[in-house]
């Protein structure tokens, strides 16, 4: 895999104290984004050139094969997020767009809950998967060049895709922008340096491994990443969470070191979400609605609306 070249393209926008380095590349608090990344930022070659050509294929090469494995449970948390924006848009149905969409197991929920969905992908390893699975999939980046391609929508969906992007908050203007009146925008991101993460490192003497500045560029909180949709109009709905993983570190399975027993814990994780929606979905919704308030969970999860 090709290393990202962290230097300058454009004059230094950036400033804050620095909270992590790692593989040489700095973790600034910047007081300008008005969140964690990486300083400097890659070039944007080098960032196109890795997502079409190597992210599939070299930083995640068994990731199509997991998530065919993972699909009953998708099928579940993307389930969930579906229903919460039924629920803000006051309708059953609509047009989802899902922007970073992979290997398509969001549009395919979508479309099994009666949704209209195309979705977009840099990776064309990618973007095939989900084409070859019937899925409406187009392969690019999305900009505001590609998104003129698009129509508008009732809700738009982006998962862990704001980490990766040199520019989130121009990738959600963007986004917005695509929006229909009363629209929803559902965005998750990691859940990184939050206090459960904190514990781990204090207790076991870990450095920060979830700092990957190859690839995850940004680093959100619940309260950046919602200051980030409202700073550009939209009016915040709903937080949501997931499983939080680093519960398994604190029991002492350190899934970070043995991806054997990374696949394990996440097996469990997908047992008790799937287990709880059986029960009842509002029961799922309800547990991660709460644990969301306490700042934890491995992913932030934010619905807003575009007033």
């Amino acid at each position: 895999m090709t290393a990202l070249k962290h230097r300058k393209v454009e004059p230094c926008q950036h400033a804050g104290n620095i909270v992590c380095n790692h593989d040489d590349a700095d973790v600034i608090d910047c007081t300008v984004c008005g969140f964690k990344h990486v300083h400097p930022l890659p070039d944007a070659d080098t960032l196109k050139n890795f997502y079409e050509k190597e992210f599939y294929q070299a930083e995640k090469p068994t990731y199509l094969d997991q998530a065919g494995e993972d699909y009953d449970w998708k099928q579940v948390e993307f389930g969930l997020r579906l229903s919460v924006a039924q629920n803000i848009l006051g309708q059953s149905t609509g047009h989802v767009l899902d922007i970073g969409s992979g290997p398509g197991d969001f549009l395919a929920t979508a479309i099994e809950n009666g949704w209209s969905a195309i979705g977009i992908e840099p990776s064309d390893y990618a973007a095939s998967h989900a084409r070859s699975r019937g899925l409406d999939v187009k392969t690019g980046f999305f900009s505001a060049v590609t998104a003129e391609q698009l129509d508008t929508y009732d809700f738009i969906h982006m998962s862990e895709v704001l980490e990766h992007v040199p520019n989130p908050r121009e990738l959600v203007l963007e986004a917005t922008k695509l929006l229909k009146p009363g629209g929803v925008l559902c965005i998750s991101v990691p859940n990184d340096f939050n206090a459960l993460q904190d514990a781990v490192c204090g207790q076991q003497a870990k450095s920060p491994w979830w700092v990957v500045p190859n690839h995850h560029l940004n680093y959100f909180d619940f309260d950046t990443l919602e200051h980030l949709l409202v700073s550009v109009g939209l009016k915040v709905e709903k937080r949501l969470t997931n499983f939080p993983m680093e519960l398994f570190l604190l029991m002492g399975h350190d899934y970070t070191c043995d991806p054997g027993l990374g696949r394990t814990v996440h097996g469990w994780r997908k047992k008790l979400d799937i287990a709880l929606a059986k029960h009842s979905s509002d029961t799922l919704l309800n547990f991660y609605e709460g644990l969301a308030t306490t700042k934890t969970g491995r992913l932030i999860i934010i619905f807003a609306s575009k007033v």
